[in-house]
């Protein structure tokens, strides 16, 4: 399979036109806040987003969702759709309990800072000062490790340990054979996305509040923010209100095979609820204090091109600051997405995952189309969050379909339909992940990045848009 992805990266062809070889300047800054204040909550909006919602169940992309709208610190809409089991036939509600996978990292980068807040710990602290066994972090800080900048290997490289996700692993064998492997990188120097990096500050967590992290993540978070359906995985027994967890094999639902707690702390580990998440959208930035909120809602410092804030990746949308994450493990996947300046959250969770490599729901992208609904953009003003868009491209050229409309004449020039069968995009298999990378100004366009995972590989992507909103270039790398 490795050497068959291989011979695909080599002959994939580059779709970019002439202009993209031009010398990149520094990435732009950050446009000006405008504020906007969402309409009113209606009748209207609640059954546009229910046909968005069951849209995607008539369209067999998941057994089950539920979908909840926070406006000015309210719930003001949460649903469920679809069922919760397939076998007993129980549907979904509000109050269904899921895995929400790396939506975690929210909750221990804010663990973290509340034990800054508390002077217990500094984001500066080398992190060998609490966890002194992994050697080859003698220069990682607190803080590297929230921002993805530490440099710290892929625990899933690592020598001497079963790889297997579904079976248990303990801490000190994961931490004494990441230490007989080198860094990735100096730290601080680059962002790449490594759930070890939140495994480590949860081990850090628990050291300094000599508390396990459930029992921290409760008395410090949940029980705050009355977040009654909350724990974390092995903490306790799955409840009746658990969503069961599916994934799509040859075109048929089956339950999906769980993942160790243990390769999930502080990184994929938390169970909860619609209901919840809003509570914690509405409280986490009283929770924390507003330097805390800053870090957390900030990309890593000194790092150029970083999108990565603490546990949140840092956005724009039609100018506004759009902070969101999502997370998917075996049998779920999630959305939380936030305007802050807005006030206004999205929350998307399904029963099933695309981990297999068929098409299932993305709620990331029924996330945005839920957003289009209640907070929708000023006409003529174009959306610096092209999730959707840079999703809907990678379809398009998968399937040999292009919509010349959106493309500015140059590009549609240069983009011939025998130059979209060579890249034989169709041959990478299904979209498993989506990440943003950084943008930056080229030639007048303004250039999106993005790491895309697939089933049969990675390719780095690039988005280029015209001020007028039209696709410039697209570009697709192997490593």
């Amino acid at each position: 399979m490795a050497n068959r992805v291989a011979c695909l990266l080599l002959a994939l062809v580059l779709i970019v036109p002439a202009a993209a070889n031009a010398q990149q300047p520094a990435p732009q800054g950050q446009p000006p806040q405008v504020q906007l204040s969402p309409p009113p909550f209606t009748a209207d909006r609640a059954r546009a987003i229910e046909a968005i919602a069951l849209g995607e169940l008539h369209s067999g992309s998941t057994p089950g969702l539920v979908v909840g709208v926070v406006e000015d610190g309210l719930l003001v809409y949460a649903h469920g759709f679809g069922s919760a089991n397939l076998e007993t036939h129980r549907g979904m509600s509000v109050s269904t309990q899921f895995y929400v996978g790396s939506l975690t990292r929210q909750f221990t980068a804010a663990a973290v800072l509340l034990l800054a807040q508390r002077k217990q710990l500094a984001l500066t602290d080398k992190i060998t000062k609490y966890v002194p066994e992994l050697t080859i972090a003698k220069n990682v800080t607190i803080q590297e490790l929230l921002y993805d900048t530490s440099g710290l290997p892929d625990a899933l490289q690592a020598p001497g340990i079963n790889h297997d996700l579904t079976k248990p692993v303990k801490i000190d064998d994961l931490l004494h054979a990441v230490d007989r492997m080198p860094l990735t990188f100096d730290p601080g120097t680059k962002s790449q996305y490594n759930n070890l990096n939140y495994t480590v500050a949860a081990l850090i967590v628990q050291r300094v509040s000599q508390l396990p992290l459930s029992v921290f993540f409760s008395t410090n978070i949940f029980q705050p923010l009355i977040m009654t359906s909350s724990f974390l995985a092995g903490d306790q027994g799955v409840s009746p209100a658990h969503a069961v967890g599916y994934t799509r094999t040859e075109g048929k639902f089956v339950r999906a095979k769980s993942w160790s707690p243990a390769w999930l702390s502080g990184n994929g580990d938390l169970v909860t609820t619609a209901d919840d998440l809003a509570k914690w959208d509405i409280g986490m930035p009283l929770l924390l204090d507003v330097d805390s909120v800053r870090a957390m809602w900030s990309v890593a410092p000194n790092v150029p091109g970083s999108q990565y804030g603490m546990g949140w990746i840092i956005d724009q949308r039609g100018g506004q600051q759009f902070v969101w994450h999502a997370g998917q493990i075996p049998g779920f996947h999630a959305m939380n997405a936030m305007l802050p300046n807005q006030h206004v959250a999205v929350i998307v969770l399904a029963n099933t995952d695309s981990l297999s490599g068929e098409s299932t729901v993305q709620p990331e992208l029924v996330a945005n189309r839920i957003l289009d609904v209640v907070a929708p953009l000023p006409p003529a003003h174009f959306a610096n969050v092209i999730l959707s868009r840079a999703a809907e491209w990678l379809t398009r050229l998968a399937r040999l379909d292009i919509d010349r409309t959106q493309l500015t004449p140059a590009f549609s020039e240069y983009l011939t339909d025998q130059l979209v069968q060579q890249t034989n995009l169709k041959a990478m298999g299904q979209v498993l992940s989506l990440v943003p990378v950084e943008s930056f100004q080229r030639s007048g366009d303004t250039v999106y990045v993005f790491d895309v995972r697939f089933r049969r590989g990675a390719l780095r992507y690039q988005l280029a848009l015209s001020a007028d909103g039209k696709i410039d270039g697209i570009q697709l790398q192997g490593d």
